[in-house]
């Protein structure tokens, strides 16, 4: 099986993570890009990874405590630990739609992470879904979670939908959970990867050793920060 790499937030290394700069690149020189959601407190779908504003913008709080319009007056910038990241001036938080609208007509495969391990953003899972119709993608679209009730509410809209569940820790008895919860994958931190029959994408996988492992077992896919260099990697290992 040929390992598949998805830009993790986009391209960390190069740009802004989340960042609509990084998504344009990726979908002209990448493959497969994650991106997690969170709704705003007017339940606008938005594209960031932490819940709160303060590492990646130049403000301060909960996603969940502004309006779409409030938050749309903050900016993006680098993240402390970053600085090498390309930044556009002014570059707001994107939306899914915006987002979406990047990818669509491409050949790139989406995973779309929900947000909801920590607090629970009621309607999240039906507000997303019926996004998706709006934009036409080649492949299905993967939908991702740490949290387990927000997958069975996915599937329980959609039966027919790609499901992925994210755990750093190795999953007991992963075959059972699978077919119990209609999930086709999982998500595994790099202490979490298993023996056995089952897809895989690995999350965050940024060091040369780890990516060439991953590649040379074959899981289904990797996440990394620099695309364009698992990406090379990749075609080393031939």
């Amino acid at each position: 099986m040929t390992t598949t790499v998805f830009g993790h937030r986009g391209i960390p290394e190069k740009y802004i993570e989340n960042s609509m700069s990084g998504f344009k690149y990726l979908a002209d020189h990448g493959e497969a890009v994650e991106f997690d959601v969170y709704l705003t407190k007017d339940l606008i779908p938005v594209i960031m990874h932490d819940e709160k504003i303060d590492r990646t913008t130049n403000g301060s709080g909960y996603i969940k405590e502004f309006n779409y319009e409030e938050l749309k007056s903050f900016h993006l910038i680098n993240d402390v630990n970053r600085e090498q990241q390309l930044v556009q001036e002014n570059e707001g938080i994107p939306t899914l739609d915006d987002v979406l609208a990047v990818f669509s007509d491409t050949q790139i495969q989406l995973n779309i992470e929900l947000k909801t391990d920590n607090f629970d953003y009621s309607g999240i899972e039906k507000i997303v879904l019926n996004t998706i119709p709006h934009f036409h993608f080649d492949q299905p679209v993967i939908f991702s979670s740490f949290n387990i009730d927000t997958l069975d509410r996915l599937y329980a809209i959609d039966q027919t939908l790609n499901l992925a569940y994210l755990s750093e820790q190795p999953v007991n008895d992963f075959s059972h959970f699978m077919q119990v919860h209609h999930v086709n994958a999982l998500h595994p931190g790099l202490e979490g990867v298993q023996d056995g029959d089952v897809i895989q994408r690995v999350w965050t996988v940024n060091e040369d050793g780890e990516l060439s492992k991953l590649i040379d077992l074959g899981v289904a896919g990797v996440f990394t920060d620099d695309f364009v260099h698992a990406m090379q990697i990749r075609s080393c290992r031939g």
